[in-house]
């Protein structure tokens, strides 16, 4: 069957879906690229009944072993193997996407994913010929990363094949009290986030929720045995549910005439509202967050911005600085 360069696209995001065991539907799948028209003019955008032809395609002409899930209310594969064969569409704009790509994702990944990412985009690069590459010297495309600690490839490979296939792993960890622990964890989810590697997932020992950083752990080992994704906890790897902080509400923080120029490229958080003041600077309203990114954003900024709400993390500021001109005092 042919297929037009349009339905491609969609075939081809879809189907990444299901190999990520994203569980789409036909409803949020068409609002995805509703979505990505706006963001990325792809011209895509379709209805639910065209997802559905789609799958249905996917099923007859690629022999897609695709089936849906009542309880996740999405589609997915039956099959992991299945290679959906389709023809290679890479223009410019798909090319320059995946060699930027590599150049960000070669300084947060350890060897060997880093090679692999690497080879994969030379092998892509010997079949094209992006115009592109004439002009742009991509090893000027400089990318400085925040690692504050260093990636130990024997730890982080076993716990990346353990998310990757969904499998328990035994981790000997290191608390932040230094206490040396055994566990069985279960790897649903791996966020790099300021710079530092961590696994979110359920914790066999302490049988709940837990968030385990990378440099802690001495040593991963795969069990071999299985466990279920949890889109519960999925759901949470996120700046504000990474950790179990505690979470404020109607946060608004005065920056000076100085802080108020920056603001922008150093925001407080991803959805605040910045409103001028007579005085030069400006006020940031965030209406939840947690409190611990609140309180250390603001120290960080030696005295440019300042809490006008809520009162109890003015008090901690308050406290904190206290504490930092005794401990001068004493020296």
């Amino acid at each position: 069957m042919a297929v037009g360069r349009k339905q491609l696209v969609r075939l081809i995001r879809l189907v990444a879906q299901l190999k990520e065991n994203r569980y789409p539907n036909c409803s949020s799948f068409a609002a995805e690229l509703r979505q990505l028209d706006l963001e990325e003019n792809l011209n895509v955008a379709c209805k639910a009944k065209t997802v559905a032809r789609d799958i249905a395609v996917l099923k007859r002409d690629f022999d897609a072993p695709i089936a849906f899930d009542a309880s996740q209310n999405g589609y997915y594969l039956t099959d992991h193997d299945w290679t959906f064969s389709c023809p290679q569409i890479f223009d410019d704009t798909c090319m320059l996407s995946a060699v930027l790509g590599a150049r960000v994702a070669e300084h947060i990944f350890p060897q060997p994913l880093k090679q692999q990412i690497r080879d994969a985009v030379d092998y892509l690069l010997t079949n094209n010929n992006p115009a592109f590459l004439d002009t742009t010297q991509v090893d000027s495309l400089v990318v400085i990363p925040s690692n504050r600690a260093p990636i130990d490839a024997d730890v982080f490979m076993p716990l990346f094949q353990a998310w990757q296939r969904h499998e328990i792993c035994r981790i000997s960890y290191t608390d932040s009290r230094g206490n040396d622990t055994e566990r069985n964890f279960e790897p649903h989810a791996l966020i790099f986030y300021d710079g530092v590697w961590y696994a979110k997932g359920f914790c066999h020992k302490r049988k709940e929720m837990r968030t385990l950083a990378l440099p802690r752990m001495k040593s991963v080992v795969l069990s071999g045995v299985s466990f279920m994704p949890n889109p519960k906890i999925i759901a949470t790897a996120n700046e504000e549910g990474l950790f179990d902080h505690d979470m404020v509400s109607d946060v608004v923080v005065h920056c000076d005439d100085q802080l108020a120029k920056i603001i922008q490229t150093r925001p407080l958080h991803h959805e605040q509202e910045v409103v001028e003041c007579l005085d030069g600077g400006c006020d940031i309203h965030v209406k939840t967050m947690t409190k611990f990114h609140l309180v250390t954003w603001v120290m960080r900024q030696c005295g440019r911005a300042t809490i006008l709400q809520p009162e109890e993390c003015r008090a901690e500021v308050a406290d904190f600085a206290q504490k930092i001109l005794q401990s001068l005092d004493k020296n």
